[in-house]
């Protein structure tokens, strides 16, 4: 649940917009490039800015404004330190005269979502990125069947469609890395499900142009976002990002 979010430009100060209502957003529904709205029709003046600031209401109180639901019902969400000091996402971005600057915020919710040991609910931490819209791509591709059913490696759960992940790196990276490593994090993390036609297949998206690296993981569902896991990858492939374009990247 959002309250309003502020802008800071490299020149002046900060400018704060508080909804009139909360924001309710499912951030669950929002995959596959399907985005919500959560600061529209507004107008700030055009220029450099420096950073953006979401508020959000999301703490272990009793009060069900942030949730998670599990199969044993609703969870409050923690963000730490996000209702007292807010989601700050220091990336610079330019606001063009007369015309309209779009950004996406996306939180990955593979790196976000935790249960820490002995609290209530769940911690979910600020694993956000930015981007430009102005220039973008997506990257997309299938996984074979054999590679996410190698019973020798896996620990996914098919019947549940849970546990297929594809990790992509900024570079050029090898060995691959998982979510908490100290030298090769994920960038983000797109989830590898069944489609109608029973094919294995994935999404990231909103990736800002440049050069990246990707692998496959079927241990995705044994990576703590707190924890450095040794999880098996396949080898990462190296691609890519166009402005406008679509990368395609199969395991």
């Amino acid at each position: 649940q959002f309250t309003g979010v502020t802008l800071k430009p490299a020149d002046g100060e900060q400018i704060e917009i508080t909804f009139d209502q909360p924001k309710d957003i499912d951030l669950f529904t929002l995959t596959d490039g399907a985005t919500a709205d959560l600061l529209s029709d507004t107008t700030v003046p055009s220029g450099a800015y420096e950073w953006v600031r979401l508020a959000v209401n999301a703490e272990f109180d009793n009060v069900m404004d942030s949730y998670a639901m599990r199969p044993t019902g609703m969870y409050e969400i923690r963000v730490p330190s996000g209702s007292q000091n807010g989601l700050k996402l220091v990336s610079g971005f330019t606001v063009l005269a007369e015309g309209a600057t779009n950004l996406v915020i996306d939180w990955d919710l593979r790196k976000a979502l935790s249960d820490p040991q002995g609290q209530p609910g769940l911690h979910l931490r600020p694993a956000l990125r930015i981007t430009d819209m102005a220039a973008y791509g997506t990257l997309a591709g299938a996984v074979a069947l054999e590679t996410v059913d190698d019973k020798d490696v896996c620990t996914n759960d098919l019947m549940l469609d849970t546990g297929n992940a594809v990790y992509v790196y900024e570079g050029v990276i090898d060995p691959p890395g998982d979510i908490g490593d100290a030298t090769t994090e994920p960038f983000t993390t797109a989830t590898v499900s069944q489609d109608d036609a029973g094919n294995y297949t994935y999404q990231a998206n909103f990736l800002p142009v440049g050069e990246y690296s990707a692998a496959f993981t079927c241990q995705a569902s044994d990576d703590d976002p707190e924890l450095d896991d040794d999880i098996v990858f396949t080898k990462p492939q190296s691609f890519d990002i166009g402005d406008g374009l679509t990368t395609e990247i199969n395991f």
